[in-house]
């Protein structure tokens, strides 16, 4: 079976769970005589299993009720359902023509009045949405009393142009139940449902939709061909609306048409409803179907431009009410739109590989090799020279179908402009390094050790064991690195990259260094691969230069821990290969070691030695402890490191050793290991020793900087003294992952302390000042000239790689044909009570056909990745694990005659709960493949998830609820199919008690075909006054205690160092946001006033080497102590919010009041 073939069967078994049997399907189980409307059995065991009626061959269902049976694709009856008759109500669509009455118009539809992208005259119809609540959605919480709303009605929207001489073919089909009475002898007869499906079909000629305009019109509709004896019991009615475009002539032929069907049946319960629902409408002769209608944009807007190119091929052509829509456009005769009642659409997956022509016309991958490069062959240049040939030639045919698209003329030629400026970077930086003997030499030692570095991260993990004499024993042996042709190979987008960047790289005094690279690529194309080339490019040449400029060369940031530590695996072994080539070549790149730092909070490493030696003695004691070193294996050899429990009690700390009575060092236990000696690997976890080794390479999260203001020791990795001074150069590149993150509140708040950081970067000491290079790469490209201008202050970014002429065409990421995509399929249920309801269904289903899969195809599906948006639905689906979900698989047992169903053992919890780690833990246990022990079920997980876990075996997910952003969404599903031998299919779980979510489900194809069009721009503000209010006194005094003498104390007032940091701020305020340099002056006057009245004599209120109730600032979130002075700074740790705690005092005042009172009432 291929990967295609099993995803699809599990996308039919909760399609079959859900909605129903699909058209044609093959019937269940035994066959059964039920014409009669009655069944005998002579037992109650003789009647169990699986039935279906043996003349019609349609299900029996014998446990449950159609109702509650299924939940998707049902209309229930008029009587029984909320808003489903056809009222007569004022048009709005102007006044009626030629004289007509006001106009009847259906309801009981869902349209969204508060989604922008519907056209004005579908807002003005206003066709009631029952369904969706009034209030605050502040909280996204699903409303349980709005989902007793029962549909009775589905409808699609589409425009087409009615010439004259053509029409529309409507069908409708769907099923009901008939009562079926099932007996055996002594006992009450039970009611079983056997399915009735029925088709009808019906014409409306154009004459009809353009005479009608504003009238409802109800076609005649004809039963099919294989109608019951006495006709279909329960049929739909369906009703067309049709209607002028706003501003269209009257002699237009163009009309918006609604078609709905509905359920106006007599009577409740599960025999008046209809279930699996369809509706079809198909154009014939004349008649054309054309795009929707959207809102209308602003088109001298060139990022709106940008899109109407680069989307021209995918529009809209229908939308859906109460369901999602579905259509099938070629021009011709036969086009169709549909309603889905549940949509599914599978997006194309980007590649990375490029192709070339081989002269025996067979295609040829193109890839650049690292040992070429690093021994300069002449072979390594043609293989870059392939590259940047293929990419001209392709910009050049990209100009000549440019020249087909005039009403696209402007988008185009800036778009090809922008590729044309990639290719003359790329051939500058390919230059470079043919001619500069610093470029020359660091991009040779950058690719060898790139090479290296992926070879030894290949390495398995090297076991160790203890023997009976109490020695450890690593297993195997020394591991050699050996030429792997899989492996050493650049992508083309990655050597492009390098080569762009390269002279911002090599030459500090570049006039483009302060362009800012933005990487915008898809998951899984080798971005991290792309920032360590450049890393090592970076403090390669910066050694080569000045063999005695050590210190920080570059600073990669992120904005989650998982993403961090990840990270820092990866890269320490690149930085380990490096300091082997250093050593072997100490005269021409120095003495000092090439090393890693990570540079997190106190809850996932140690701050102090004292803090480490602590947790390394703790952690030898107690199994349970806390791993704060991170490190598990060696990055050199692969050998195992980190705590292993002993027999009795106690662990080894493999690889983690104390020296002395305050220091701790890794050193691998394998004495052949280059880094089992002394001086151990160059790997750094504690503060403080980051501070002295000041480590090549640092990895933190944003957060970490807001501690410039309370460390003021943190200036070594900035490369300035004790006092002030510049003792080596600063970081001269600064790599940001996931700058899409950086938005909203944590984005305002980075944003401030920004422009210290980049101050702190900036080499002062020449002619002029010399910047850092930063590179930053995103999932978002919605106006981030505007995020990077707010965020850094340059306005000059380069997107890399630059877009083409259409959306998943840009050369270094093209489609990948031939190859499946990730399939989304949409959930949403009015009628089954709640989402968990759904959940349920959704787990259950997909639990057991993954079982039903041959063994060789379950590893992909086996594993089903949860997401949620809140940690509150993250915990009610816990409660689902431990019973809603085996119940309900207890039901399916017996229902559907399962010998052994399969149950959720293993399930697992990914969120920040966790602690620092247990998270590298639990990514090892979800790379635990189908078979082995301890492979997970079900992984409930949070938005910890959205980067940084890659494990190819994941191919199934469930999305709760519509993710806040798309970028999130498209972040959080790009988790899941990135093998093609396991394509991935993603469950959306719509609330159908939450407008957003209706939105999204009834433009499900739309929102999937435009995933990256419809990504909602980047917000952040860092002048405005809330963050001026609660960050700018910690901006600036991070300033001050990095630049001036470690000495400095804040009495008497430092007014100079304070005037530099607000000079530096307002400057910057002036690019991201002149209009709030007002706010900036007033608040820094107020917080200088409030400092030189206060007179402290201590930094910090925090009780941390000095008086608390003298201090300036105490620690944001924080309460003082109850006898220190109120007046104090909250000063910021973190970028993130952080509230303070309500401390309760229980206060016996008013009982020492009573006892008195009480006393001398006595007396």
């Amino acid at each position: 079976m291929s990967g295609s073939t099993a995803r699809a069967t599990m996308e039919a078994a909760v399609r079959r769970e859900l909605f129903g049997p699909a058209a044609g399907e093959e019937p269940r189980g035994k066959p059964l005589g039920c014409s009669s409307g009655r069944v005998s059995f002579e037992s109650p065991e003789a009647s169990r299993g699986v039935w279906h009626d043996e003349e019609t061959r349609q299900e029996i269902l014998t446990t449950l009720d159609p109702l509650r049976r299924y939940g998707v694709g049902v209309l229930y009856s008029g009587p029984a359902a909320h808003g489903t008759d056809i009222s007569e109500q004022p048009g709005h669509d102007g006044a009626p023509a030629d004289g007509e009455d006001e106009l009847p118009l259906p309801q009981g539809l869902s349209i969204n009045e508060g989604d922008v992208d519907a056209p004005p005259l579908v807002h003005e119809l206003d066709f009631t949405d029952t369904t969706a609540p009034i209030g605050d959605e502040g909280d996204d919480l699903d409303l349980t009393t709005a989902n007793a709303y029962k549909p009775s009605a589905m409808a699609i929207s589409f425009q087409c142009d009615a010439a004259r001489t053509g029409s529309l073919a409507l069908t409708v089909t769907g099923a009901y139940y008939d009562q079926l009475a099932a007996e055996w002898p002594g006992r009450k007869p039970q009611t079983w449902w056997v399915r009735r499906p029925f088709e009808l079909a019906g014409t409306i000629p154009a004459d009809d939709l353009l005479h009608s305009t504003n009238k409802l019109v109800k076609p005649k509709m004809t039963p099919g061909d294989s109608v019951p004896e006495g006709g279909y019991r329960v049929t739909p009615t369906v009703q067309i609306f049709s209607r002028r475009l706003p501003g269209e002539a009257a002699a237009s032929t163009l009309r918006l048409v609604t078609i709905a069907a509905s359920n106006g049946t007599a009577g409740t319960g599960p025999s008046a409803a209809l279930f699996q629902m369809g509706l079809r409408a198909t154009a014939q002769g004349a008649l054309r179907i054309t795009p929707y209608p959207d809102i209308t944009q602003n088109r001298s807007d060139p990022e709106e431009q940008s899109i109407a190119l680069l989307y021209r091929k995918h529009l809209t052509y229908a939308i859906g009410h109460g369901c999602a829509a579905g259509w099938r456009i070629t021009g011709e005769p036969g086009d169709a739109v549909w309603a889905e009642p549940m949509p599914a659409h599978e997006v194309v997956s980007l590649t990375p590989d490029v192709y070339t022509t081989a002269p025996d016309g067979s295609l040829r991958r193109v890839t650049v090799s690292m040992m070429e490069l690093a021994n300069g062959t002449d072979a390594g240049r043609d293989q870059v020279e392939t590259v940047l040939r293929l990419y001209a030639e392709w910009i050049g045919e990209r100009e000549a179908e440019a020249a087909t698209l005039p009403q696209f003329a402007e988008a185009a030629a800036r778009h090809l402009t922008l590729c044309r400026e990639a290719l003359k970077r790329m051939r500058a930086g390919w230059r470079l390094v043919g001619t500069d003997p610093v470029a020359t030499r660091a991009f040779q030692l950058a690719n060898l050790a790139m090479y290296i570095q992926q070879l030894r991260t290949g390495f398995p993990t090297r076991k160790v064991t203890r023997t009976r004499d109490g020695m450890l024993r690593v297993e195997g042996t020394h591991p050699v690195p050996k030429p792997d042709g899989r492996k050493g190979n650049w992508r083309p987008f990655q050597i492009a990259f390098l080569l762009a960047a390269l002279p911002e790289l090599v030459d500090r005094a570049a006039p483009s260094r302060s362009i800012v690279d933005l990487i915008f690529f898809p998951t899984g194309g080798g971005k991290t691969e792309a920032y360590l080339g450049a890393s090592a490019v970076s403090l390669l040449a910066r050694r080569k230069r000045d063999p005695l400029d050590t210190g920080t060369d570059t600073v990669m940031r992120y904005t989650l821990r998982l993403l961090t530590t990840q990270q820092f695996l990866r890269a320490a072994a690149l930085m380990c290969v490096l300091d082997d080539i250093r050593s072997k070549n100490e005269t021409e790149f120095g003495a000092a070691k090439f090393g890693i730092g990570i540079w997190l909070g106190g809850d996932s490493t140690p701050n102090t030695w004292r803090q480490a030696v602590d947790a390394l003695r703790d952690l030898a004691r107690n199994v349970h402890t806390q791993n704060k070193f991170l490190l598990l294996r060696c990055p050199w050899c692969g050998t195992e490191m980190g705590p292993k429990p002993k027999p009795r009690s106690g662990q080894d700390l493999l690889g983690y050793q104390q020296l002395g009575p305050r220091k701790v060092i890794f050193r691998c236990v394998d004495d052949q290991c280059r880094f089992g000696g002394q001086d151990g690997l160059p790997i750094h976890v504690i503060d403080e020793d980051i501070y002295t080794a000041r480590p090549s390479l640092v990895i933190g999260t944003v957060d970490k900087f807001a501690m410039m203001a309370w460390r003021p020791e943190a200036r070594a990795l900035f490369g300035i003294g004790e006092h002030g001074e510049r003792e080596v150069s600063p970081p001269g590149l600064i790599i940001q992952d996931e700058l899409h993150l950086i938005s909203g509140p944590l984005g305002s708040m980075v944003g401030l302390y920004e422009p210290v950081v980049e101050d702190l970067c900036t080499d002062k000491r020449g002619p002029s000042p010399v910047p850092p290079k930063i590179i930053a790469s995103t999932a978002t490209i919605r106006r981030y000239e505007d995020q990077i201008k707010a965020l850094y202050g340059r306005p000059q970014v380069a997107l890399f790689p630059p877009h083409g002429l259409e959306e998943g065409r840009s050369f270094f990421a093209e489609r990948a044909e031939g190859e499946p995509g990730r399939r989304y399929l949409g959930v949403m249920s009015a009628s089954l009570g709640s989402t968990q309801t759904v959940q349920v269904r959704v787990a259950s289903a997909t639990l057991l056909a993954a079982a039903s899969l041959p063994e060789d195809d379950r590893d992909g599906y086996w594993t089903n990745l949860n997401f949620f948006n809140s940690l509150r639905e993250l915990g009610n689906t816990v409660s689902l694990i431990q019973s809603d979900i085996p119940d309900f698989i207890t039901g399916l047992r017996r229902r559907d005659n399962l010998e052994s169903p399969r149950w959720p053992r293993i399930p697992m919890e990914l969120t920040s709960r966790r602690r620092s780690d247990d998270i590298p833990k639990a990514i090892v246990q979800l790379q635990t493949k189908y078979g082995e022990a301890e492979c997970v079920d079900i992984c409930l997980a949070s938005n910890i998830i959205e980067v940084g876990v890659d494990i190819d075996r994941l191919g199934l997910m469930t999305i709760v609820g519509q993710p806040k952003t798309t970028s999130q969404y498209i972040q959080v599903s790009g988790r899941v199919g990135r093998d093609p031998e396991k394509p991935g299919l993603v469950i959306t779980i719509y609330g159908a008690a939450k407008p957003r979510d209706r939105s999204h489900y009834e433009r499900f194809r739309t929102y999937h075909e435009r995933l990256y069009a419809q990504v909602e721009p980047t917000s952040l503000t860092p002048f405005a006054a809330p963050v001026l209010r609660r960050a700018l006194h910690g901006a600036a005094v991070s300033h001050m205690r990095q630049t001036w003498d470690a000495s400095l104390q804040p009495h008497p007032f430092p007014q100079e160092g304070y005037e530099q940091a607000i000079g530096l701020l307002r400057a910057r305020a002036l690019i991201a946001d002149a209009d709030e340099i007002g706010e900036l002056e007033r608040m820094q006057r107020d917080r200088a006033h409030e400092w030189l009245g206060w007179a402290r004599t201590e930094w910090s209120a925090n009780a941390i080497g000095g008086d608390p109730k003298q201090g300036l600032m105490r620690f944001a979130g924080t309460l003082p102590e109850l006898s220190a002075q109120a007046l104090m700074w909250d000063v910021p740790s973190s970028m993130r919010n952080v509230d303070a705690e309500c401390r309760l005092k229980i206060s016996h005042f008013y009982t020492r009041e009573d006892v008195a009172q009480s006393r001398e009432a006595a007396q």
